[in-house]
């Protein structure tokens, strides 16, 4: 399945949002090269990070989607 682009940089409640629905590491690297294409947007791994340390993310979740960006 080919993943249509983004138009813009998300709101973070969609990215969130995205990120769990990420069911396994495909999904996750679909999103991180969508994400790659839109302008001013930062690296995925950059915005967990982010996001865990304003507490917007469970610490569960984001080393689940660390460890698979890592992996990849």
């Amino acid at each position: 399945m080919v993943a249509t682009p983004l138009a813009s940089v998300p709101a973070e409640e969609t990215l969130i949002n995205a990120l769990r629905g990420c069911s396994n590491q495909r999904e996750l690297k679909d999103l991180e090269q969508r994400l790659a294409m839109v302008e001013g947007a930062p690296p995925l791994f950059d915005w967990i990070c982010d996001l865990l340390v304003k507490r917007r993310l469970s610490s569960i979740l984001a080393a689940k989607l660390l460890r698979q960006l890592h992996h990849s």
